[in-house]
């Protein structure tokens, strides 16, 4: 009888803790598969056109179920001081988890402004004011 009670109260301990752990924030849990990816500069060049090709590789974990992931880009001058900025979603679909995978962007350089540096920002804790540019997040 008590090695049953204590069975018992063993599996209702795991049982409430697995619900605790199902019912967490469905955006909380989006920002921490997002926290996960990693997207770096490779290189980038700029065309005669005003465009700018960039390549980045993006890898992430095996077992995430992110599908899209947005970044900010971010152009800067000669002194590292951000000229303009342009959010881009990258489609993940594709992407073998565990592995990285090299995407190329086209962007548009801003007129009147001399790009020397491009940083790319997977943006892990996002602000308000960053909130209504990354697609993954609105729910």
């Amino acid at each position: 009888m008590k090695t049953s009670l204590r069975v018992l109260a063993a599996v209702l301990v795991l049982l409430v803790s697995l619900a605790g752990c199902g019912c967490g924030d469905p955006r909380e849990r989006l920002l921490e598969d997002r926290a996960r990816w990693k997207v770096a500069n490779l290189s980038w060049a700029m065309g005669d056109d005003g465009t700018i090709t960039l390549m980045t590789r993006v890898s992430g974990p095996v077992n995430s179920e992110l599908e899209q992931l947005t970044v900010r880009i971010v152009m800067q001058d000669a002194a590292g001081n951000p000229v303009k900025h342009e959010w881009r979603t990258l489609d993940l679909s594709g992407i073998q988890r565990g592995g990285p995978e090299d995407i190329r962007l086209k962007l548009q350089a801003p007129e009147g402004a001399s790009v020397e540096g491009i940083g790319i920002d997977t943006v892990p804790v996002p602000g308000p004011e960053d909130l209504p540019h990354i697609e993954e997040l609105q729910l």
